[in-house]
């Protein structure tokens, strides 16, 4: 599969966006989770954070495709610069009330990663990732 020509030259993916029926619960989860908003924009309205290179938008359901629901088996990715950092995230969603689906541990999706992930309360699902350099396997 790696000899497979991909159709576009993509290097990262950003702007992650998520549509909520409650938005202001959405944002007050977030905002305890991140800190306030570094976005406001109170005429759409939708909230942003800037995470890493890219940014986390919050707009209301009425905006996107499923007016009258929260996202739908939607994820996103948050690199970490440290494996302890996996660790402390995690403590610190499942501390948010966050569903834990996978501890933090050492494995490999593609390279050699420390991983965890849970899902939010609105049924969002969070991964947290930290590259390793030693094998999964060590």
């Amino acid at each position: 599969m790696a000899n497979n020509p991909k159709p576009f030259k993509i290097v990262d993916l950003n702007f992650v966006s998520l549509y909520f029926v409650d938005l202001a619960k959405a944002v007050d989860f977030y905002t305890a989770l991140f800190g306030p908003p570094d976005q406001v924009y109170e005429a759409g309205p939708h909230y942003g954070w800037k995470l890493g290179a890219t940014w986390l938008t919050l707009f209301e359901s009425k905006d996107g495709t499923a007016v009258h629901s929260n996202p739908h088996n939607t994820e996103y990715a948050i690199q970490v610069a440290e494996p302890d950092e996996v660790d402390r995230l995690f403590a610190a969603l499942v501390a948010a009330n966050c569903q834990p689906l996978h501890t933090p541990e050492d494995t490999e999706m593609y390279v050699p990663m420390r991983f965890c992930c849970v899902d939010d309360p609105f049924g969002v699902r969070i991964d947290v990732y930290c590259f390793i350099d030693r094998p999964a396997s060590e």
